[in-house]
């Protein structure tokens, strides 16, 4: 290729990102609506494609070990709403009617320590700090309490759009499994052939990135949920399935993830005696402490590569552009981005 022809491609490549992007800016909202469904099948065929090629290895039809598959998801799911799911229903029903409780009671607490303070012989300087750190931290848990509660009930109401995306997404990802290596070999086609083996090496270390975060992390996130579960259900703290669930799910983000699945329980079990809070950040120390000697290093084999720093500003800007999926998915998609930084920077020198 002349050094023309290389200077107009790249003009066309520069054109055609920065178009990309524009469009992608106005129209995000609806983008991320269309490819939701598609992202949720991608997620479910990273979880079931390993289980489909042990079947095909021994001598299963691709498409029948899919619905198979399938099948036993959907008779777990049918246990699980028939055993465990009224029990967890009932524990957020009664969770979420008395949160507005809850909040009171804390600013009841909150009071009785402000007048506490007020008829003490602090110096001024120092009321006034832990008055406005107090008025601050009441504020803070009142529009936490509310958005929880907003948050709660617009996903109840979306329930049916909800049945529907996952019911479209278990479509996509039937053929998504189905068609796996015709939609590898597709898209190799696309490459140019100097740079396939480039391609694919970094596909398999982007794959492995994948499958190391989603498969590892669910695991161990449905593990330490139900330690968790169990744990408060036998400390005698209030709704232990619901608290259970939320530690699980929060110990999925790197390092902030367990202290934030421990503040909804210790501050529930407060309202119960500080003897039950105590005894819910013990749960959740002991969990966590299993979870960092046997769990994780034998079901997350190996580390994502990246320094703790990068790690923890991974969470943050997740955490700051798109929420907690933005945590959750954060460090995966920094680590994926490392490696084809490094590609490029490989490929350019």
């Amino acid at each position: 290729m002349t050094n023309t022809r290389k200077i107009i491609f790249y003009i066309i490549l520069i054109l055609l990102v920065s178009g990309t992007a524009v469009f992608v800016y106005f129209y995000i909202d609806k983008i991320i609506k269309i490819l939701f469904p598609f992202f949720i099948a991608a997620l479910i065929a990273y979880i079931i494609y390993p289980m489909v090629i042990r079947f095909e290895r021994k001598g299963v039809k691709r498409s029948v070990s899919i619905i198979m598959i399938y099948v036993f998801i959907a008779l777990t799911l049918i246990f699980f709403g028939i055993y465990i799911m009224p029990e967890v229903l009932s524990n957020a029903k009664e969770l979420f009617k008395t949160l507005p409780n809850i909040t009171n009671s804390y600013q009841e607490y909150f009071n009785n320590c402000i007048s506490r303070i007020k008829a003490s012989k602090w110096p001024p300087e120092v009321k006034n700090l832990i008055f406005n750190e107090i008025n601050y931290g009441s504020g803070f848990l009142q529009i936490y309490a509310g958005r929880i509660m907003k948050k709660t009930l617009s996903v109840l109401a979306s329930s049916i759009v909800i049945i529907l995306n996952i019911v479209l997404s278990m479509i996509i990802a039937y053929y998504f499994l189905k068609d796996a290596e015709t939609l590898k070999n597709s898209t190799l086609m696309l490459v140019p052939k100097k740079m396939r083996n480039d391609f694919i090496n970094t596909g398999r270390e982007l794959n492995a990135i994948a499958t190391h975060f989603i498969q590892g992390q669910l695991t161990t996130a449905l593990i330490v949920g139900s330690m968790e579960t169990i744990g408060l259900y036998l400390a005698g703290i209030k709704y232990p399935f619901v608290l259970g669930l939320l530690g699980g799910v929060a110990n999925m983000i790197p390092y902030f993830g367990p202290f934030l699945g421990a503040i909804p329980a210790v501050a529930v079990a407060l309202l119960q005696s500080p003897y039950k809070a105590a005894l819910a950040a013990l749960v959740f120390i002991v969990v966590q402490q299993i979870d960092n000697a046997f769990i994780s290093p034998k079901i997350i084999e190996g580390k994502l590569g990246l320094h703790p720093v990068t790690t923890i500003i991974a969470v943050l800007v997740g955490g700051e552009f798109f929420g907690i999926i933005g945590m959750l998915i954060g460090v995966p998609v920094a680590a994926m981005l490392k490696v084809i930084f490094k590609k490029a920077i490989d490929l350019i020198v």
